[in-house]
């Protein structure tokens, strides 16, 4: 997700308790920059996100692809991410690219293609932020949804927003949100945010400046934060037929 990835990482490394009411004016040429209640709500909501034992979160993803002639080609794709406690999570994607599966259970991840029928699994740090840092360093692996676990207080990605702005109310699928918009260099994105004691992402948008073409990514979130989920959809299991393959390290891809 090259588009989308810069963003996201920020997104979700500041991340977001309703600060902005119904009646708070859209912002104008007058308005600060970075709105301080603004950055605040994200950082609330990142609060938020920390303390949920377990969720399930499903995606609709669009992105668009820039071919070498400037002709911008748009995709899309089914997510869901599953997660309980801090050590256990399941992840899928499903589009017009490719599909794949995510499986880590604390101690293991592993990647599956179930129409290839590959999979790699490698060892792993003990905590789901640790295991996603580890498998995009070293193997520049991304796990659908990854930034929701990229959470923290990094002072510089904060210090890098060039605009932090409030647009307005906006309903994203029947509910109510506050649209929020930024920039930082490189990019544009919006933010929409339920409007609720319950925090959580509703939308994003993030379009590369950068680029003449200004591809687009889009994320439109529906959450479930008292899912049933097994605990055996955490470890893979081969089924006959699937083929166990290295996954090879980041550094030994060529730039591929």
């Amino acid at each position: 997700m090259k588009a989308g990835t810069p963003v996201l990482c920020l997104f979700f490394s500041l991340i977001l308790s309703p600060v902005v009411h119904a009646d708070d004016p859209p912002a104008t040429d007058d308005s600060p920059p970075v709105n301080p209640q603004v950055v605040d709500k994200l950082i609330d909501m990142g609060n938020y996100l920390r303390s949920l034992p377990k969720f399930q979160v499903d995606a609709d993803v669009s992105r668009d692809t820039v071919l070498e002639s400037g002709q911008k080609i748009k995709t899309e794709s089914s997510n869901t991410l599953k997660v309980v406690g801090h050590d256990r999570m399941y992840a899928k994607t499903e589009g017009d690219v490719r599909t794949r599966e995510f499986f880590y259970n604390g101690k293991k991840l592993t990647q599956y293609s179930p129409y290839l029928k590959y999979y790699t699994t490698v060892d792993a740090p003990p905590k789901v932020a640790e295991a996603l840092h580890m498998i995009e360093d070293h193997y520049g692996v991304q796990v659908p949804m990854e930034d929701l676990f990229l959470f923290g207080s990094d002072q510089s990605q904060i210090d890098a927003l060039k605009a932090a702005l409030y647009v307005g109310p906006s309903t994203i699928k029947g509910q109510l949100c506050d649209h929020l918009a930024f920039r930082q260099e490189g990019i544009d994105w919006q933010l929409w945010i339920t409007r609720s004691d319950k925090p959580l992402p509703c939308k994003l948008v993030i379009t590369t400046t950068d680029d003449k073409s200004s591809p687009e990514y889009s994320a439109v979130y529906r959450w479930n934060l008292k899912p049933t989920i097994a605990d055996s959809i955490f470890t893979f299991k081969p089924a006959k037929g699937d083929v166990a393959i290295a996954m090879k390290k980041a550094s030994d891809q060529g730039g591929q």
